[in-house]
């Protein structure tokens, strides 16, 4: 079962990142290839996300619920779809900084579809972390995220500022 851990710490008191955190609408825009929200209640959503698998894209439907929380420390969410089962830790420590944010995501690919998830999940798991991050940072402001292993970043950091430059230049609509 692919797993990722990351950590960030955010210009924000822990009491103001859960309430963003909560807020399923807000939070998503932060997360990366979500591109329909349907909140059901207050602890469960119904998220859309597109994610391109070489030229093709792989389009998800998920349903997200929260499975336990301590407000404003930890929280357990379960997200599930077709071919897989997404459990996602999150944790809040106060700091002078702000706010330590802790994720852990256990992704579990099932069926037909589990090798093309797994392998999915290795390669964009480091990418899509520090698009979040980025997301963060435009919203609380400073942001520093615990560098990854070099052997979780393929090509190390040309490779990411080339495809920043690819975004910043890629059409509208494309």
């Amino acid at each position: 079962m692919p797993q990722r851990e990351a950590r960030f710490t955010v210009n924000a008191p822990p009491e103001e990142l859960w309430r963003f955190i909560r807020d399923f609408e807000s939070l998503c825009t932060c997360i990366p290839g979500v591109e329909r929200i349907a909140v059901v209640d207050e602890r469960t959503v119904d998220l859309t996300v597109k994610e391109k698998v070489g030229v093709v894209p792989l389009i998800v439907d998920l349903r997200a619920q929260i499975d336990s929380e301590d407000a404003p420390h930890r929280l357990h969410a379960t997200a599930r779809a077709e071919h897989l089962t997404m459990a996602i830790d999150v944790s809040l420590q106060a700091t002078a900084a702000g706010t330590e944010l802790l994720t852990l995501f256990d992704v579990k690919g099932e069926g037909q579809l589990k090798a093309i998830v797994d392998r999915l999940f290795e390669r964009r798991a480091t990418e899509r972390t520090a698009q979040f991050a980025d997301s963060l940072q435009q919203r609380f402001g400073a942001v520093s995220a615990a560098a990854p292993p070099p052997a979780q970043v393929p090509g190390g950091w040309l490779v990411r500022l080339w495809r920043r430059l690819l975004e910043w230049f890629r059409p509208q609509g494309s």
